[in-house]
């Protein structure tokens, strides 16, 4: 701050108490915007994370290159920093690294996908210096495939409290949905979104708006002190982009950036593609895509009055100049065969009447078109590579509020380091880049410094810093009586006209509280190779949450030999490391505790003694192999309370575990409670309030384990009762103990019936266990449901078909087949049989197959004169009681006759002729069964 300072009185020339004239601020704010205005934006964008490990710190005058990054994506990304340019976190939508470049505990499993062309997107939470939300975007592809279906747009908060103050996904949160989508609707219920989502602040200065789009739809989303909330402002537009689906089931509407302009005033949109056909050599199927411009309203979060900008190109990258009042575009352009041939940068002058017809060409390029994204030096970078190599650099436009030749492109001049970039760049909340005011200072009981860095002219202001105080200097001086979050609006006049209120939210911070004694931090003097000379390597880590009271604000230390070095390091450069070997026993070191995210610190003092450690001598463990892979889980937890048991260590003492012998001296990187791990030596370090007490070996044995099978035991009913066991070898049972579902603790138990069983067995000295399920099934009786019997052929349903049987017809005791149907079957009286597959029960049931003609020719010619039905063996049916009605298409009865004593019906009726038709039967048996049927007669 004091660097700022300085730098902006050698610019204006003027101590900042002074009150310069109206005109000589508006020339000056012009050369400073022009110049420096930056160095007072909020850092939040000062570090970006990009591409294949490739970075750009934004802390420096001119951008220099971050190596240091883990993240590889082709899109989309994203990177937060705190207010003072310090890297908290970045993603590629699927995982989160913390400041450290260390993936968050919780950290896995984002449902972004780095081919979404904005995958990742991280707002700070209104009012809080340590939350943060990460919305993500899936990338729309494979059409209905259950394999991989499409989870569109998700958010989850990041604490930063969490994980030692490195951050972590609140618990919960994570993945939390937004119906961004018709749910009712089959294919927007699939694709759920685009590609697409930008962010800038509402006009009351604090919240901030999340804005996505898909198919004729916006969607904002508003982020306040309460959180997202998750009811949608939804806009609906005229254009609407309905997905278009390539051959592997992508959505290529999707693909293209969304941005809204600093000022929150307007959105534009490029959907690359909008439709696959072609519609000759010059109308490539790529080359179909537009980018849109719309009206925001950041107080309603209402978007409106669609404009076509450009038509029929393949645009990717949109971003605003600073001043919101420049519009660029990159576009791809496709030879005849759809192969890339070159790129442009487009740009267009939104203040025209005739926006369209402004369009200036301000780079014709050979790299592809990437992204674009403005930076806090308020220049607009691109991102993009030659087609026919690797990309190791970006471009930049200089002058982005200027137009034509004066916005000074420059191509491939940024350098990365050696990594490479691709096609992404990581968004923000646009209204960071929003040149009105910015401030500093923001500690409780700081002068917090308020200074203008819009470029419009004006004559006087009017501040009102939130809390009931007002002032109409120029750059006000304001101390807050209280921590806490505060609207600062500034209203500018020109001749009387009004520009604003422009308005930020300010968080005031109170430095932390700190121990006001010195902190004894023990370490063991045996830490090191001469375990008498006072000397040893220190976790300075370890007085964290003692100095700071232990309280559960995010905090961050460095540490330093002398108050002057803590005091003079403004940007914490010059800490000594966390793992900080002693000069002399009983050296004090000087700690600077900052309330994470802000200037606000307190200072503390740790004193580092060395002591001579307690034995805590060699320990063995064994843990059981169940899977026969060499590994097993031991349980440190355990072991550790029966350590400081056996050796009788006070109770303020606590053990843990570590691989390395170094980690295990220092305390750091301790082992989870449960470890997997095959034979192995592990180093025990015993603590007593945070300081070293003693050491000690652990040796780990992995111990076999008898591998046990489920069990699936098939029973008739007569078997019961049954005896069923666990498994084990008889030479082994005596060894483990058992404990049944039952309650019962033998190998073996009697059972009397079917059911799931289940047996634990457990070895008594290693305390580790495997679970047998023993399923044992009795036969199903077959209950038959219908005979279904169509002329010759059965069909037999049964009410338990999904059991295994299997049937025979006539013969009891021979052969049995596995299918339900027999075909062309004799007429006359039928058995049928019916087995369960274990051969403990057979039914059976009499049937009969019969034949009623389908039809019949009533001609003379001595051929089907007559319809009767056959089968009707007299030796079974009693002929007096069989009688057989045939009816006409009315109902009407025309014919009853007993088919065992007559010849049948001849086709007429009080003898005449009955014509061409159809008839009906009824069959009645002397059992009361009735056969109904239809058949035709045909002369």
């Amino acid at each position: 701050m004091v660097y700022n300072q300085r730098k902006y009185d050698y610019i204006y020339g003027k101590s900042i108490n002074q009150n310069p004239s109206p005109l000589k601020t508006k020339i000056l704010l012009l050369i400073f915007a022009l110049s420096v205005c930056f160095v007072f934006s909020q850092k939040q964008s000062a570090n970006w994370y990009f591409g294949e490990y490739a970075g750009l710190n934004f802390n420096t005058p001119n951008p220099t290159p971050l190596t240091d990054g883990q993240l590889i994506t082709k899109e989309g990304c994203a990177t937060i920093s705190d207010p003072n340019g310090n890297l908290l976190f970045y993603t590629d939508g699927v995982t989160i690294w913390d400041r450290r470049h260390q993936i968050m505990p919780n950290g896995q499993g984002l449902l972004g996908h780095s081919s979404s062309t904005e995958s990742a997107l991280i707002v700070p939470k209104p009012g809080s210096t340590s939350k943060y939300y990460l919305f993500t975007i899936d990338k729309p592809s494979y059409y209905l495939t259950e394999a991989e279906p499409i989870d569109g747009v998700n958010y989850s908060e990041i604490d930063l409290s969490l994980n030692g103050s490195f951050g972590d996904v609140v618990p919960g949160t994570k993945n939390s949905h937004l119906v961004t989508y018709d749910t009712n609707v089959a294919v927007q219920n699939e694709y759920k979104s685009s590609e697409k989502i930008t962010a800038v602040s509402h006009s009351d200065g604090s919240s901030v708006w999340v804005i996505t789009q898909f198919m004729d739809k916006f969607y904002a989303f508003l982020i306040d002190g309460n959180g997202v909330n998750e009811t949608p402002i939804i806009s609906t537009v005229s254009q609407m982009v309905r997905p278009v689906f390539n051959s592997d089931g992508a959505n290529i509407t999707a693909i293209g950036y969304l941005k809204a302009s600093p000022d929150g005033k307007k959105i534009a949109i490029a959907h690359s593609s909008t439709n696959i056909g072609g519609g000759g050599p010059r109308s490539p199927r790529r080359e179909s895509g537009r980018v849109l411009l719309y009206d925001f309203d950041n107080s309603t979060g209402v978007v409106a009055n669609d404009k076509i900008i450009m038509d029929n190109t393949y645009p990717y990258g949109v971003e605003f100049s600073p001043n919101s009042k420049v519009l660029y575009i990159t576009n791809n352009v496709f030879d005849d065969d759809n192969i890339f041939n070159h790129s442009h940068i487009y740009q267009y002058n939104l203040e025209s009447s005739d926006i369209v017809g402004t369009r200036e060409t301000i780079s014709n390029s050979q790299n592809v078109a990437g992204a674009l994204q403005l930076a806090i030096n308020g220049k607009i970078y691109r991102a993009g590579f030659r087609s026919s190599s690797v990309g190791l650099n970006l471009s930049v436009i200089n002058n982005p509020n200027e137009i034509g030749n004066a916005a000074d492109y420059s191509e491939n001049s940024v350098s990365l380091g050696g990594k490479a970039v691709q096609l992404g760049l990581p968004p923000f909340v646009q209204s960071l880049f929003l040149y009105t005011f910015d401030y500093e200072d923001i500690c409780l009981g700081d002068q917090t410094r308020f200074f203008i860095t819009s470029e419009e002219p004006y004559d006087s202001v009017l501040w009102d810093f939130g809390d009931g105080q007002t002032s109409t200097l120029d750059e006000p001086l304001h101390t807050y009586a209280q921590a806490g979050a505060y609207t600062v609006s500034l209203t500018m006049y020109l001749n009387g006209v009004e520009q604003g209120p422009f308005l930020k939210q300010v968080i005031i911070s109170q430095p932390p509280d700190v121990l006001q004694t010195t902190f004894d931090l023990v370490q063991c003097d045996s830490a090191d190779n001469n375990p008498n000379d006072g000397i040893a390597p220190f976790n300075l880590q370890l007085a964290n949450a003692p100095l700071s009271l232990f309280t559960q604000d995010a905090i961050q230390v460095y540490y330093y030999n002398s108050m002057a070095d803590a005091i003079n390091d403004t940007d914490n450069s010059n800490s000594i490391d966390e793992i900080y070997t002693n000069q002399s026993n009983g050296e004090i070191v000087y700690a600077k505790v900052f309330k994470a995210n802000t200037d606000c610190f307190s200072m503390a003092t740790v004193r580092l003694n060395t002591t001579q450690g307690v034995d805590i001598s060699t320990h063995n463990l064994g843990a059981c192999d169940p899977d026969e892979d060499n590994l097993a889980d031991f349980d440190l937890e355990s072991e550790g309370i029966r350590i400081a048991s056996v050796l009788n260590l006070p109770t303020n003492v606590d053990i843990s575990f570590y691989e390395d012998e170094n980690d295990a001296a220092i305390g750091i990187n301790p082992l989870p409670n449960i470890y997997t791990s095959t034979n192995n030596t592990v180093y025990i370090r015993a603590e007593s309030d945070n300081a070293c007490y003693g050491t000690g070996i652990l040796n780990l044995e992995v111990k076999s384990f008898p591998q046990l099978e489920d069990q699936v035991i098939n029973v008739c009913l007569s078997d019961f009762p049954i005896t069923i066991n666990s498994g084990l070898p008889t030479s082994q049972i005596s060894n483990y103990n058992y404990d049944w579902s039952t309650n019962e603790v033998l190998n073996e138990i009697l059972i009397s019936e079917a059911g799931v069983y289940t047996v634990s067995v457990i070895d008594p000295l290693l305390n580790c266990e495997d679970t047998v399920t023993i399923t044992v099934n009795q036969n199903e009786i077959p209950v038959i449901q219908d005979l279904l019997i169509d002329d010759r052929d059965l069909t037999v349903v049964l009410n338990n078909s999904t059991k295994d049987f299997v049937y025979a017809v006539d013969d009891e005791f021979g052969v049995y087949q596995d299918g339900n149907s027999f075909l062309n079957l004799t007429y006359g009286k039928h058995t049928l049989y019916i087995m369960d597959a274990l051969n403990c029960e057979r039914i059976s049931k009499d049937f009969y197959i019969l034949g009623f003609p389908k039809y019949f020719t009533p001609n003379n010619d001595s051929a089907n004169d007559t319809w009767n039905v056959a089968g009707l063996d007299p030796a079974i049916f009693d002929s007096q009681l069989l009688t057989v009605e045939i009816f006409n298409r009315y109902g009407k009865l025309l014919k009853t006759f007993n088919p065992n004593l007559s010849s049948g019906w001849n086709g007429t009726f009080n003898g005449n002729l009955l014509s061409d038709d159809d008839y009906w039967y009824c069959l009645k048996l002397p059992s009361g069964e009735e056969y109904r049927g239809h058949f035709s007669l045909i002369r």
